[in-house]
């Protein structure tokens, strides 16, 4: 930012009147590395405060749909098609809808910068005895076996302006929601990422029951 500033700087100097053109580029890349800049300070705020988990019955399935519409354009325009399975049968799970959203962004936005070419974005939501099971899962590049210990870590990435927080805020939001989060990848073909969340206690109780009835 330093630099494109006395370019403007020095283009102002040399003229007494300067036109917006002369210094569209230079503000152009400015505001990029100021928005960078606070991407960056968001998510190390995020990552090393104490979480305001609010935890309430919510329907993990509305919070899917409302956030694949959210980013519909951007997955149009980047060449990605959304294949949505969410299965209608799921009970109400104890999540704060507000983190929950944000960890699957996070996952959203790993899967398309994985598919550079454009590809498909698969998110499938089931019941699997008592958990709830999340899988977003593309067809990008896939992550080599060397660095797959690594992904969780604070500040490791491979991308050339990230932050390295992602995965590890939503490693602390799955964590936040008492749940687990598991991740398989083949390099070329893509990967797949599995939220587990824990089904309610009142609703596994109400299985249990039915179960001994018959």
């Amino acid at each position: 930012m330093g630099i494109h500033l006395q370019l403007i700087r020095k283009k102002i100097a040399r003229k007494d009147c300067i036109e917006a053109k002369d210094i569209e580029q230079h503000l152009g890349v400015i505001n990029e590395e100021v928005d960078r800049l606070n991407r960056i300070v968001v998510d190390f705020l995020f990552a090393v405060k104490p979480m305001d988990t609010v935890l309430e019955d919510g329907d993990v399935n509305h919070v899917i749909e409302e956030l694949l519409q959210f980013v519909h354009p951007e997955l149009d325009q980047a060449g990605v098609t959304i294949d949505s399975q969410l299965s209608p049968l799921l009970p109400l799970l104890r999540i704060d809808a507000r983190y929950i959203k944000q960890a699957l962004l996070n996952l959203i936005k790993n899967a398309v910068a994985a598919m550079p070419g454009g590809g498909t974005l698969r998110i499938e939501s089931s019941r699997s005895g008592d958990e709830v099971l999340v899988r977003i899962s593309d067809t990008g590049t896939g992550i080599p076996d060397e660095i797959m210990d690594k992904i969780f870590e604070p500040y490791f990435t491979t991308k050339a302006f990230g932050t390295g927080l992602g995965l590890t805020i939503v490693f602390k939001i799955v964590k936040e929601h008492f749940g687990d989060i598991s991740v398989t990848s083949r390099v070329d073909e893509g990967t797949t990422v599995t939220l587990a969340l824990p089904v309610p206690q009142k609703e596994k109780i109400l299985i249990d029951y039915k179960g001994d009835a018959t």
